[in-house]
């Protein structure tokens, strides 16, 4: 369900639905900030580092994957052994941390890695680990996650999940079938494996304690998380989405087929499924674009139109057109990037790239963008059994 291993990023926002990434912004606002993207000028290029005014802060050279930077740090994946290296950005010359089986990100002043013995560990940006988890309870920790709100959900190999602090403590109890990382101070646990008759699922505060539960018979979260104090779920009885407070009351009913997307000040995207658009919508019911865009990409300040011909432009929250745009999919940075409300790309892959400001221009970069990487991981977990048996074949 979570990050293991290879190339794939997730990204700390839910997905709503496995074809709406591409509809809906994110938003996280969980308290780091990511100061630069990596970059490729040509096809099966080397990786470098830019930041969101263009300038190259490290010259393309690393051969395997490179995340984004959090926090100061960044990862690069090293196809041929599966192994990844954490590295500090210290001006241009990245400082080595270590290189790990797995690896996390620095969402605070901690990363979580397996270690080369298959341990799970924190580390800090001088490699080291402040307290030891490979074992809590007598039981081995078998994944790991960032730290938000500064807590990180853990995983035990007996499939149970709790959160420690950045001090190694226990916060909430290894007592829960899953859970998801923590937003605005609340996350989402489930009591009960989902399959379970009556199994139940609920929303915990940065204290351990209940704030309410439902029955998966009854609704299931389809964000895991929560924006702006709201959080969107699937009534179950007829398949509609809801918008649940902090309180797990009722603020919104959509109508059948209608998925929300990012909430921003009690604004947020909606995907019709009966006629294939996206829209703003309000907590009122109020929209001034439904129908008009295939695709909406929202993060807060920034909003872009897309139609079925491909033309994109820039918006404001009345619809009104600001500025046309290059053709290509677009991407605005989430709230936990620095400048995000100023800075965006808009490109394809394989065609190449454009970095563009808040009014729709065209940043000078001092590299060209043949492909970016915006994204890093948010986890971590031991290699199990089978897993080993992977990739020793692999290696061979």
């Amino acid at each position: 369900m979570k990050k293991t291993f290879g190339m794939m990023m997730l990204l700390l926002v839910a997905v709503l639905m496995a074809s709406c990434d591409k509809l809906f912004g994110g938003g996280s606002g969980m308290g780091y900030e990511v100061t630069a993207i990596a970059f490729q000028e040509e096809e099966n290029g080397d990786w470098g580092l830019m930041d969101m005014d263009g300038n190259v802060l490290v010259k393309p050279k690393f051969k395997g994957y490179v995340t984004a930077v959090t926090n100061g740090a960044f990862s690069v994946l090293n196809e041929e052994d599966s192994e990844y290296t954490l590295y500090v950005l210290d001006g241009d010359k990245p400082r080595k941390i270590g290189t790990y089986q797995d690896v996390g990100g620095f969402t605070g002043n901690l990363c979580p890695v397996v270690d080369k013995n298959n341990n799970m560990k924190y580390v800090d940006k001088d490699g080291n680990s402040p307290f030891d988890i490979k074992k809590i309870k007598g039981k081995k920790v078998v994944s790991a996650f960032n730290f938000f709100c500064g807590l990180a959900m853990v995983k035990l190999e007996n499939d149970k999940w709790g959160y420690i602090n950045e001090q190694g403590e226990t916060v909430v109890p290894f007592k829960y079938a899953d859970a998801w990382n923590f937003a605005e101070d609340l996350a989402v646990v489930y009591l009960d494996p989902q399959e379970d008759e009556d199994a139940k699922w609920g929303v915990i505060d940065t204290q351990g304690q209940m704030l309410f539960t439902k029955k998966f018979s009854d609704m299931e979260p389809s964000a895991y998380r929560y924006y702006n104090g709201l959080m969107p779920v699937v009534n179950q009885s007829d398949g509609r989405t809801v918008l649940l407070d902090r309180e797990g009351k009722t603020v919104k009913k959509m109508k059948e087929g209608v998925y929300v997307g990012a909430i921003y000040d009690e604004v947020f995207t909606v995907y019709d499924q009966e006629n294939e658009k996206t829209y703003l919508m309000d907590v009122d019911g109020k929209s001034n674009l439904k129908g008009k865009y295939e695709s909406l990409s929202y993060n807060g300040p920034l909003l872009v139109g897309s139609t079925d011909r491909k033309r994109n432009y820039l918006l404001n929250l009345e619809g009104e057109k600001l500025a046309k745009l290059p053709d290509g999919y677009v991407t605005l940075f989430e709230p936990e990037y620095k400048n995000y409300d100023n800075r965006f790309l808009v490109g394809e892959y394989e065609q190449g790239y454009k970095l563009l400001d808040g009014q729709g221009n065209e940043v000078e970069t001092k590299a060209d963008l043949f492909n970016v990487s915006s994204g890093y991981y948010y986890g971590a977990s031991v290699r199990m059994e089978e897993e080993e048996e992977y990739y020793e074949d692999y290696e061979e």
